[in-house]
């Protein structure tokens, strides 16, 4: 009996270490602020607040989602993830990449009713698509909306830009170039809105 319960621990103890040699620590992910010279400005400072960013519920979740080329299939990786979810860190990455941009502009995420009457304009952005295909395509697509603190619409466009999708890295989605690359193009949306907003009279 003795003999036997050894075995059953042996077993157990070499099954316990095969898994945790093959579970995967997970992978956490932030979009970025790429550095950019500010080329507006100095002009008068105008205070943004950036509220009611969406993006599709497909991906805001914290698991990192690519979609198959030609194909409506996804993939949802288990072990690679933001470190926020998009629709919580889109609002801070916007307003920094504005700041940066704009010396004119100080955009900040509108956190209660009094950072929005505060403000002189306020930015909500609707993400359409925010697409990563394997072995295609990065597609960030949205309608974004300029208002007045008291709700008047005055600029409302929206926008798409695309770029490749890194290559893949021995046969697996290369997320942290994928990731810098979706920075760049959430940067160049940003500058865009930064420029109709330092327009504004």
């Amino acid at each position: 009996m003795k003999k036997y319960i050894c075995l059953l621990i042996a077993t157990f103890s070499l099954c316990a270490c095969a898994f945790w040699r093959t579970t995967e620590p997970s992978r956490f992910y932030s979009l970025g602020t790429p550095e950019v010279s500010q080329v507006r400005g100095p002009a008068t400072l105008v205070a943004v607040a950036v509220e009611n960013v969406t993006v599709p519920k497909s991906i805001d979740k914290p698991q990192m989602v690519i979609k198959y080329k030609n194909s409506n299939m996804m993939m949802v990786s288990e072990f690679d993830r933001w470190i926020d979810v998009p629709t919580n860190a889109l609002p801070v990455i916007i307003s920094e990449n504005m700041n940066q941009y704009a010396k004119n502009i100080s955009a900040k995420p509108a956190k209660n009713s009094t950072d929005t009457r505060n403000s002189k304009y306020i930015l909500s952005v609707d993400f359409v698509r925010f697409e990563t295909e394997m072995d295609g395509k990065i597609t960030i697509s949205a309608w974004w909306t300029i208002t007045n603190n008291r709700g008047d619409i005055i600029a409302r466009k929206k926008l798409t830009q695309t770029a490749d999708t890194p290559a893949l890295r021995a046969t697996y989605p290369d997320y942290d170039a994928i990731v810098a690359a979706q920075s760049k193009l959430i940067a160049k949306m940003s500058y865009i809105i930064a420029d109709v907003i330092s327009d504004l009279k």
